[in-house]
């Protein structure tokens, strides 16, 4: 036989837990993902594209800015440049989702917006190289007006040219891209993976 107690103790327990059951679950936060298709660049020398897709999830609703870039900093890596240059930002409806294109451009075409950037990159690289030749062509003129067997050292100022304008080569291979999309209200970002392959 129970106790006056002992009932009132179990029936404020039958009546929280069945409070604590008919309690609403928190709401899952509003968010989006994207992805994008990894791609191979033509022959030819040719810039290609690829496409990215934006997805709501949780019933998210927004403007979201989209962008792409190389994932891994090598120095002197002269990989495909990745973006968009036209409409960066799409609108994404609740439980909707939205494609568009990321250009991607073999390193050295120059592109609308970036041409003054590019420039300067190819100003900083290209000086050194510059003074080294000019360096390495004094040199092996003052020492050919000493004598014909001095022709060595010319043969050896133009191997280290070569190998230096070796260096500046495209690379060929797969490569590690991310796209990367943000909130242009609350900046929440999301990104993911694709690659590019320079044949």
């Amino acid at each position: 036989m129970q106790s006056p107690g002992s009932r009132i103790l179990f029936s404020l327990a039958l009546t929280c837990g069945a409070g604590l059951a008919a309690a609403p679950a928190l709401a899952a936060m509003p968010t989006f993902t994207v992805a994008a298709a990894s791609v191979t660049m033509p022959s030819g020398g040719n810039g290609t594209s690829s496409q990215f897709t934006l997805t709501s999830v949780n019933g998210y609703a927004g403007q979201v800015r989209v962008d792409c870039a190389y994932s891994v900093g090598i120095m002197g890596a002269k990989v495909p440049l990745c973006g968009i240059y036209v409409n960066p930002v799409s609108t994404l409806a609740a439980g909707k989702s939205v494609t568009g294109s990321l250009t991607v451009t073999p390193y050295g075409k120059t592109i609308a917006y970036d041409v003054v950037a590019l420039n300067r990159e190819t100003s900083r690289h290209t000086l050194p190289v510059l003074a080294g030749a000019l360096a390495g062509l004094f040199v092996a003129g003052w020492r050919l007006r000493r004598g014909p067997r001095n022709w060595l050292w010319l043969l050896l100022t133009g191997a280290m040219l070569t190998g230096l304008t070796s260096c500046g080569a495209s690379m060929s291979g797969t490569f590690p891209y991310t796209v990367t999309a943000v909130d242009t209200k609350t900046n929440a970002r999301v990104s993911a993976p694709f690659t590019v392959t320079v044949p």
